[in-house]
């Protein structure tokens, strides 16, 4: 009791503060995290069908999870209980070494959340066959078992689906130890017999649900990558138990067949074995692998690149921008994560001095979504920010249809709907809104404004929103260009046009935009937009119109070094490159040079 104790309070501080659950609430590469609505309709619905009650209680649980130190608890009691029944099992049968054995699908539960894969439903099914199984055992005596074990089969199949045929095995593997082959006979007929005729039969659920749902056999599971990660961690909650039952009765059966050693004739125990025998000792050594073994184990698996990706995508959606910054700088380079950066860059206000500062290329700026690719709709919110409210109501919609009804991707389709004009679609998105737990009390204040002002006025950024068009989907310059050039003060379109040239090497456009400053009310160039402008005078020969701003003597002075270094090298450019980056890192001068000159 003690080290299960000590185990689980240390296993969920670092599934609090290290793993991070909410992190896997924001679903940035989870495409089966399940909804869940309150009311007596959402539960009717779900309740009807085989294992519609697990899948409705694991729906519920997995709203804890946008509360880091919530989803702890929920994730480490699932392992505990899986540890418990595990442990409970492999003792009826009186397996050695059975009270170590049973942390091993526990750990292995812990990994696959430290590995940031969602298997909450399916782990509560194994949470449900092998409770079931310890109540047989525990229930099951004399001629009643077989009526205990019709009436928790039927219980079962009705609440965890196919759960159930897991439960047939461990109840058999547990018959065989005590050699009771007919009943094995007909817990195996009726367990095969029981999901058609209960299933298919009577609920009118088809033959693959009515077997395999919350199983890792489940076509909701195989097929899609996100959702196999981990996937053998289900398999061992479910199986390790059944694999120690099934040995220890093939043991028993075996044994039972050859003559024992008369006690006269066994061999006396030296010191050392009997040493090892006693229950303090065994307690002792069996606690030290555990916490030698099992908790490296847990900690090491942590997923530090993809926690870092997750990080930057949760903190994204929640306009947490110092935060999206400081987790990007752990992240592996990739096109969401330089989107995350650049988008918090502008709203700090930062994006035209430090953006290169940061992992950058051209596909990273703005995703349109043309690859169709949802996994870190963060990028979509860009879009929103923009003023391109069809292009965002394009990609969320895949993003629904691909990730589920999600309530932040509910949230900004209700959002863009409103902005638009199209109250009737919107009022459908914060219905369905209020009935979630967490973002009910906005959607509520929001269709109280639909009542008192039923057209939503707004702003600018409304009337930004409303008059983006289908046309450009996927040429982000063009896009860019229009939405500058509208007139209407979208400074963010024109910093990101900007930004859009620097990375393209488009220096020419970058000089020709500097008339548009008064327009967008900066009284100086931005630091990478000079060094872009004495690369373009210096390269091309042709004086630049500052439109009466200058270019700081400092940044001058600099270009002109850096020059110096680079002609010094000659051909030399990973040289050259090397003694560069010592002090122009982060400069626009670095990227042009390791970039577009590159490529000559």
């Amino acid at each position: 009791m003690v080290r299960s104790a000590g185990f689980f309070v240390g296993a969920c501080l670092y599934v609090w503060l290290w793993v991070q659950p909410c992190l896997i609430y924001s679903c940035g590469a989870i495409t089966n995290f399940p909804p869940f609505y309150r009311g007596w309709s959402f539960f009717l619905a779900g309740v009807q069908y085989p294992g519609g009650a697990a899948q409705y209680v694991s729906a519920l649980l997995s709203q804890l999870l946008a509360y880091s130190w919530a989803g702890a608890i929920v994730i480490v009691a699932q392992a505990w209980a899986i540890c418990a029944c595990t442990g409970y099992l492999l003792k009826a049968v009186r397996l050695p070494a059975g009270r170590l054995l049973r942390f091993v699908p526990a750990i292995l539960v812990l990994v696959a959340y430290a590995r940031y894969s969602f298997h909450l439903p399916l782990f509560l099914g194994a949470v449900a066959a092998l409770a079931f199984a310890c109540l047989y055992i525990r229930l099951a005596r004399g001629k009643r078992d077989l009526g205990v074990w019709l009436v928790l089969s039927a219980v079962l199949h009705l609440v965890a689906g196919g759960a159930f045929l897991p439960f047939v095995g461990l109840c058999v593997a547990y018959e065989i130890g005590r050699g009771r082959w007919t009943r094995i006979g007909l817990y195996l007929l009726i367990g095969l017999a029981l999901p058609y005729v209960a299933g298919v039969l009577i609920l009118r659920v088809s033959v693959v649900n009515a077997y395999t749902d919350l199983l890792p056999l489940s076509w909701r599971v195989r097929g899609w990558a996100s959702r196999e990660q981990m996937i053998v961690a289900v398999y061992v909650a479910y199986l390790s138990a059944f694999v120690g039952m099934l040995i220890a009765g093939l043991g028993r059966l075996l044994s039972a067949r050859w003559p024992r050693r008369q006690a006269g004739d066994r061999p006396g125990a030296g010191w050392l074995v009997r040493s090892f025998r006693r229950p303090a000792v065994q307690w002792t050594l069996g606690t030290l692998v555990l916490f030698a073994v099992g908790g490296p184990a847990v900690v090491l698996s942590l997923d530090a690149g993809q926690k870092a990706s997750l990080a930057v995508h949760c903190y994204a959606c929640r306009r947490m921008w110092p935060e999206v910054l400081e987790a990007s700088r752990d992240c592996p380079d990739s096109v969401h994560v330089m989107n995350a950066v650049n988008r918090a860059l502008y709203h700090t206000g930062r994006l035209s001095q430090d953006m290169f500062l940061y992992a950058q290329q051209p596909d990273g700026l703005l995703l349109t979504g043309e690859d169709h690719n949802v996994y870190y709709w963060h990028a979509f919110d860009t879009l929103i920010d923009l003023g391109l409210a069809n292009l965002a109501e394009k990609n969320l919609t895949e993003c629904l249809e691909t990730i589920g009804e999600h309530p932040w991707i509910l949230e900004r389709l209700a959002l863009v709907n409103l902005v638009k004009g199209k109250t009737a679609a919107a009022r459908i998105y914060l219905g369905t809104l209020r009935k979630t737990l967490w973002q009910g009390s906005w959607a509520g204040d929001c269709l109280s404004r639909l009542d008192a002002d039923p057209n939503f006025t707004g702003g600018a950024k409304t009337h930004r929103l409303r008059t983006d068009s289908t046309a450009l989907f996927y040429a982000k310059e063009a896009m860019l260009t229009a939405l500058v050039e509208q007139g209407d003060g979208n400074r963010m379109a024109f910093e990101y046009l900007m930004a859009w040239y620097l990375l393209t090497g488009q220096l020419a456009k970058v000089a020709q935009q500097i008339e548009r400053l008064d327009a967008f009310g900066y009284a100086e160039i931005p630091p990478l937009w000079q060094e872009a402008l004495l690369i373009y005078a210096y390269g091309t020969g042709k004086p630049v119109d500052l439109h009466g701003r200058a270019i700081n003597p400092v940044t001058e002075q600099r270009f002109k070094h850096f020059s110096s270094v680079a002609n010094r090298h000659g051909r030399d450019r990973a040289g050259a490159a090397a003694e560069l980056a010592r002090d122009y890192r982060g400069s626009y001068f670095f990227y042009y040079f390791c970039t577009v000159v590159a490529k000559r």
